[in-house]
């Protein structure tokens, strides 16, 4: 999809106005998901996410070609999303809340075994005992499939940083669930399945 993605970017840069709603249509679901477990908010979101497109059409001559519109427009919202809360008074200037949410409804969706349901579900109350920022890292690297990178741009948390971040997440899910890191990736697959 990536491929996709980047070439109606460069089509949606030149003017292309079928480009610009195939992004739109191909990562709202992502920019909504994100939005909502960063501030869950629904007006905010949507408010948010209009924002965002709204400015990068009007500036698309200034764009230019980048490797990844997903990663670039998540940052963009994030920022939308701060911006909107500064606004409103919903958030100190001094930092962002550490509040990232990570929740997922085993339930709705079809998952092949018991045993897998409810491993599925223990990781999910396993991630609800993480911190925010943990949440965040394990959300934007194991379901969007982000590069620590691309986190770091988005987080403002130094590559570095994320990286002991990560492993601290993991070591503490390991140690709550009681199987190795093999094990919560394949959990995390078949969780990001459920979306």
């Amino acid at each position: 999809m990536n491929n996709i993605i980047d070439r109606y970017w460069n089509n949606f840069i030149e003017g292309d106005r079928q480009a610009f709603e195939q992004i739109y249509r191909a990562l709202l679901p992502n920019l909504y998901e994100y939005g909502m477990r960063r501030v869950n908010d629904e007006d905010y979101v949507r408010d948010s996410i209009q924002d965002v497109f709204i400015k990068f059409w009007e500036n698309r001559s200034k764009l230019r070609s980048i490797s990844n519109p997903k990663h670039y427009l998540l940052v963009a919202l994030k920022n939308s999303l701060l911006n909107a809360q500064l606004r409103d008074g919903k958030l100190s200037s001094f930092g962002e809340k550490d509040d990232f949410q990570l929740t997922y409804d085993v339930e709705s969706a079809y998952i092949a075994t018991e045993e897998q349901q409810a491993n599925a579900l223990r990781l999910i109350q396993a991630l609800e005992q993480l911190t925010g920022k943990q949440k965040e890292v394990i959300f934007l690297r194991y379901f969007e499939e982000l590069s620590y990178e691309e986190i770091s741009t988005l987080t403002n948390i130094s590559v570095k940083s994320l990286y002991k971040l990560n492993n601290r997440a993991m070591e503490a899910l390991k140690e709550i669930m009681g199987i190795p890191k093999q094990h919560l990736l394949v959990l995390f697959y078949l969780i990001k399945l459920l979306h």
